[in-house]
């Protein structure tokens, strides 16, 4: 059923009681307005499989990844946004009742960008270093509300459901206790809800909350803090090392096959790591050893084509660690896997 516009029914009250009501009239239209909810379904398939949208407020839904964060919130009205409730984390570049445009900011970026139209229902993703490097979808209205009210598990939908008045003021807003906690309990008995439990929560004032509340403030934060805590062992040769022969002859070579087999031993370099925010956590002494003889082929016949030798080497076993916080930085970077 087509329902009356705002204006049109302005104008028949206007028309019904006469000038002298048109306060009163424009007054009922104002407040009993409801911005138009839509449901878009991109595909299954798709980086993006729904997208809730409402005014200048949208929530990207993705059911089919049930084993991790699956919900995110694309607004220009909610202030400043979390980082893990945004999609990948990657900043909004632009948004309105039209459509919306995310930019990565990440030096190696998965996607690169994302666009949105409304009124096309077109969705375009650029990836980085993936293949392929463009998706381009056309998105269809949907009636699954409730599919997706039901597996949003980190960014409640029922933020847009509860934000449809034109009047902004009229609105509940993130951050009002009352608010807050009613998108707590939407969220509270779903899988892989800690983030958006957390973000909920940590932002009202603790005397206003529950002690049920307060109990999963403190387990969420745990919970985010371990899971974001980062650790890299790392080998590095000191530079020493003693090795063995079984010729006379072929001391020399064996001097160099196991210098060469203990510098083979290094992982990467440490300023790799500590250019990413890792630090040095813990230095240990450890000597690694061929543990026997290793074989090195000779094809050109030199050494009767092969030497033997044994090597120790002297080093030490970094471990280093990122400092953790609740948000995952790295959701849309290349760089750790590089």
């Amino acid at each position: 059923m087509s329902k009356a516009k705002p204006i049109l029914v302005f104008i028949s009250l206007v028309a019904a009681v006469g000038l002298s009501g048109v306060f009163i009239a424009l007054a009922f239209v104002l407040l009993s307005a409801k911005r138009e909810l839509k449901l878009f379904n991109c595909g299954k398939g798709s980086e993006v499989e729904y997208i809730l949208a409402t005014g200048n407020e949208y929530v990207i839904v993705n059911p089919s990844h049930y084993w991790g964060r699956n919900s995110f919130l694309i607004s220009s009205e909610a202030g400043k946004i979390p980082r893990n409730w945004l999609f990948r984390g990657i900043p909004i570049s632009s948004i309105s009742s039209n459509g919306f445009a995310l930019q990565a900011s990440d030096e190696k970026p998965i996607i690169k960008s994302l666009s949105f139209d409304v009124k096309t229902g077109s969705l375009v993703i650029h990836r980085g270093e993936h293949s392929p490097k463009r998706e381009s979808l056309i998105c269809g209205q949907s009636n699954d509300y409730e599919k997706v009210q039901s597996a949003a598990n980190n960014f409640p939908v029922e933020y847009l459901f509860n934000r449809r008045s034109w009047i902004s003021f009229l609105n509940p807003r993130l951050g009002q206790p009352q608010f807050n906690q009613a998108l707590f309990r939407a969220l509270r008995s779903k899988n892989n809800a800690a983030y958006g439990i957390y973000q909920l929560l940590s932002v009202i004032p603790r005397g206003r909350l529950s002690n049920d509340e307060a109990l999963m403030l403190a387990q969420t934060h745990k919970e985010l803090i371990k899971a974001n805590t980062s650790e890299v062992s790392l080998w590095e040769f000191a530079g020493t090392y003693r090795y063995s022969w079984q010729f006379a002859a072929e001391q020399g070579e064996a001097n160099l096959n196991a210098g060469n087999w203990c510098r083979s031993q290094s992982s990467s370099d440490r300023s790799q790591w500590l250019s990413k925010g890792f630090k040095l956590f813990r230095s240990t002494p450890e000597i690694r050893s061929t543990n026997g003889w290793i074989r090195q082929n000779y094809p050109d016949g030199r050494f009767s084509g092969y030497v033997n030798y044994q090597a120790e080497c002297d080093g030490k076993l970094l471990t280093l660690t990122r400092p953790a916080t609740v948000d995952n930085d790295f959701e849309n970077s290349l760089e750790l896997y590089d």
